[in-house]
């Protein structure tokens, strides 16, 4: 079935720089359900507004499981968010309790351009379609 709607990719540079982050929260127990809830939506906010993050998306996985996937221009950018107060803090309750959470993390440097329609997000946040 042919596309019906504009689909482009974007010209992403033979070394991109750009870093993509993939980090997920699992509860564990009813404390770490409920930090959940409680922090979700400021760690998004908070990783939204940090320096050199182009792009944040929260995914629900379930009533326990939350996947974030952010677009960083350089990956010193991560670095500082990751070194920053925001993350110190979250990170303490992880560390007084250990059981209520279990966190992920992947980082991704992109080889090729994904796919786009309609609008820019990912990726396209950052780069331009391509000619």
């Amino acid at each position: 079935m042919p596309t019906t709607y504009p689909v482009y990719r974007v010209a992403l540079p033979e070394s991109a720089a750009t870093t993509v982050f993939v980090t997920g929260f699992v509860a564990r127990n009813a404390r770490g359900l409920g930090w959940l809830w409680r922090h979700v939506f400021a760690i998004r906010d908070a990783t939204a507004r940090a320096d050199g993050c182009a792009q944040v998306k929260a995914g629900i996985c379930g009533p326990r499981e939350v996947v974030m996937v952010s677009y960083w221009h350089e990956p010193r950018h991560l670095g500082q968010f990751f070194g920053g107060e925001f993350h110190r803090t979250l990170m303490a309750h992880v560390e007084k309790h250990p059981d209520d959470l279990a966190l992920y993390n992947e980082t991704y440097q992109p080889t090729r351009s994904g796919k786009y329609g309609h609008e820019p997000n990912g990726l396209a946040t950052i780069y331009p379609a391509a000619g």
